[in-house]
């Protein structure tokens, strides 16, 4: 018997290998990419607009250009510039205004037309933030949290996105750094020493630095864009990842990417230096 099981298992310990060679010849077809908002601040407003390329072989980014470009409330249609390759902005007085819902309208060189719409919806307030004390989180070395304060708003169904701002310059500058959120778990309720972001120890310069933090309303729809983006880059390498797929906008005419309408509230602190704790 036991000769028997051992034959059994011989077969089951043997592997065969085949050379598959699979030739990738690219996809040439190119798809707007859109990457824009209209806040409730008074400033030039900008919308990126650029082609999707090959991904084996990916290029330098292909810019759109030549784009007429406009963004319309139903009353307003603000007409934007193309100051740089695929950059178009606003008037330097536009701004947004809460509960209207803004349409981007894209025209390409080619005659091809796109449009997004979204919704600007209000947002909370920040009370303040503060800065807990310096600790060594072993993976990004010491440094310090940015800790929210303030008042979550009903009713529930409120979503936010955060950035922040060391000395005037843009801290959470990739995808991967920044932070979104919902009310599901915190609707109505004061919210007390959140923590949504960490400022590393070397990035406060000198004796102290200035950290401004930025809160976003966003729609639902938004927010689902943002997480299934994450999904698909930076959460990613689990055994229990699902297949890749397209992560889906608001682009018409099979764009990708995002056009989004938001109200802005922000805060600024000065953080120290302080000694480490350990």
């Amino acid at each position: 018997m036991k000769y028997l099981l051992l034959c059994l298992a011989i077969p089951m310990l043997l592997s065969c290998e085949e050379v598959m060679d699979v030739s990738f010849t690219g996809n040439s077809a190119r798809t707007l990419v859109v990457d824009g908002v209209i806040s409730t601040d008074t400033m030039p407003h900008i919308v990126v607009l650029s082609y999707t390329g090959d991904f084996f072989a990916p290029p330098e980014q292909p810019m759109a250009t030549g784009a007429e470009v406009t963004i319309s409330d139903g009353d307003t249609t603000f007409l934007l510039h193309e100051l740089s390759d695929g950059e178009y902005f606003t008037e330097t007085n536009v701004y947004g205004e809460v509960g209207k819902t803004y349409t981007l309208h894209v025209k390409l060189d080619d005659g091809k037309e796109y449009t997004a719409s979204d919704k600007l919806l209000p947002c909370g307030e920040i009370d303040s933030i503060e800065q807990s004390q310096n600790y060594n989180s072993y993976i990004n070395g010491y440094g310090y949290d940015v800790l929210f304060y303030g008042k979550e708003p009903e009713p529930i169904g409120n979503n936010y996105l955060y950035l922040l701002y060391v000395n005037n310059v843009l801290y959470s500058d990739t995808i991967s750094e920044i932070t979104f959120a919902n009310d599901e778990f915190v609707n109505g309720q004061y919210i007390r020493d959140l923590i949504v972001y960490r400022v590393r120890e070397k990035d406060i310069k000198g004796i102290a630095s200035k950290v401004t933090l930025e809160m976003y309303s966003i729609t639902r729809d938004y927010y689902d864009f943002l997480s299934a983006l994450m999904l698909e880059t930076v959460w990613k390498g689990s055994p229990w990842d699902g297949p890749p797929a397209s992560v889906t906008g608001n682009v018409s005419n099979g764009g990708k990417g995002y056009f989004r309408a938001c109200q802005v509230r922000r805060y600024s602190k000065f953080f120290a230096s302080t000694p480490r704790v350990n």
